[in-house]
């Protein structure tokens, strides 16, 4: 079967959906039976020295995809709407050249909305994944709320914009006739919120390369080596929805009680704000450091140094930076939102927090004065994501929606 996957986010990785489509598009690409395209764009990172080229990513692959690139994009929330026009103009002509047989889009990019209009629709089947809403990203944007100078420029378009991009999502899911959920919490959600979509969505959970992220990965990295300190690291983008600040404010009660203790920051974003807070309590500046965006290829180097990762979130669906943090046999600290509470079991394999201060400073305090307590949650979260939680599992069950989809088509 030909695959057409639509990718809003490749290499340079950006983010939860990107990490999606590079891990999908490469195990499908080992499969003989699959013969993939990726419809991408080529993104260049702000600030960043990181760039792929078409050539680049055809070798991260092993020259095992098709690749189709049909826009450029920076950091910017806009930079979607041109990926939609160029899917629009391009996607047809796509499929014809090379027989594709099925489409896999993502939700909330929508990169195939202008194809929902009658008279657009193309002639093969669509499958969406959802991996978040619009409703459900702008209550989580709106409960961690503090000030409009913290929050990140995607943040205050989708606030700004909220009542359109709802409406156009409302018509998206009501013309998409295949999705795929990431969790049963984002099933649940859509059948409380859309009731128009398609209830009978399978759950196929987001996966980890338990072979990428693996404890072993410290070594033969220089990433952070100059620090002797446990670290606790932040990694995602630096928005006031997931948390970033709130780990901030925690540090001066967590250095008063143990300053033997380093804390990363890693991703892309504001930094602004985050350093401001930091100064203004006073956190000496050797005790923390913001490494920026940090290129994929170098993500389990970064989670294998890391004494425990914290992730205070106020909304997600099933997040890869949790998975591939647990993967690295690190404990992880974090918040009972979306789909989390399908992988965390409290005080076994991670720990749930409140969304503030004194709840983040606790966790990690008691994890660094119990050296025994981190190591054994960490090699507990291994162990789940290993048996439930592989790449192999999820590419092969999507496969699997791949057969039905075209399968059904075939019969009728």
């Amino acid at each position: 079967m030909k695959i057409a996957l639509i990718a809003p986010e490749f290499l340079p990785n950006w983010g939860g959906v990107g990490t999606y489509c590079i891990e999908l598009a490469k195990r499908l690409s080992c499969d003989k039976d699959v013969e993939v395209h990726v419809v991408t764009l080529m993104r260049h990172i702000k600030g960043s020295e990181i760039d792929y080229s078409e050539s680049d990513i055809l070798d991260y692959f092993n020259n095992k995809i098709c690749l189709h690139s049909v826009s450029n994009a920076k950091e910017t929330f806009l930079y979607n709407m041109n990926f939609q026009y160029q899917i629009f103009r391009k996607l047809g002509q796509i499929i014809r050249e090379n027989e594709i047989d099925l489409i896999h889009s993502q939700h909330a990019h929508m990169p195939d909305f202008l194809l929902k209009f009658r008279g657009f629709t193309p002639k093969v089947p669509t499958v969406t994944t959802v991996h978040s809403t619009i409703k459900n990203q702008f209550q989580g944007i709106k409960a961690a709320y503090s000030k409009w100078s913290e929050m990140d420029s995607s943040e205050k378009y989708e606030i700004a914009l909220y009542p359109i991009l709802l409406a156009m999502e409302r018509f998206y899911l009501m013309e998409s006739n295949n999705l795929i959920c990431v969790s049963r919490w984002t099933k649940d959600h859509i059948k409380a919120n859309y009731q128009f979509a398609n209830l009978t969505a399978p759950v196929i959970h987001n996966g980890v390369d338990t072979n990428r992220f693996e404890p072993s990965k410290s070594s033969g990295s220089n990433i952070l080596n100059n620090i002797q300190d446990p670290i606790i690291l932040y990694a995602s983008r630096l928005t006031v929805a997931r948390g970033a600040h709130v780990l901030a404010h925690a540090i001066p009660t967590i250095l008063a009680k143990n300053k033997k203790v380093h804390f990363v920051f890693a991703g892309s974003g504001n930094i602004k704000p985050i350093l401001a807070i930091l100064k203004a309590k006073g956190v000496p500046e050797e005790k923390y450091t913001f490494m920026g965006y940090v290129d994929y290829k170098d993500l389990p180097c970064l989670y294998a140094r890391a004494y425990a990762y914290v992730m205070p979130t106020a909304w997600e669906n099933l997040p890869f930076k949790l998975l591939e943090a647990m993967s690295s046999a690190v404990p992880v600290i974090t918040t009972n939102v979306g789909g989390i509470s399908e992988v965390i079991k409290d005080g076994y394999n991670g720990f749930f927090t409140s969304r503030n201060t004194r709840g983040i400073a606790e966790s990690v305090i008691q994890l660094l004065d119990d050296e025994q307590l981190a190591k054994r949650v960490g090699y507990n979260a291994r162990k789940t994501v290993l048996e439930n939680f592989t790449w192999e599992k999820t590419a092969r069950k999507t496969k699997r929606v791949y057969k039905s989809i075209l399968g059904e088509i075939q019969s009728d």
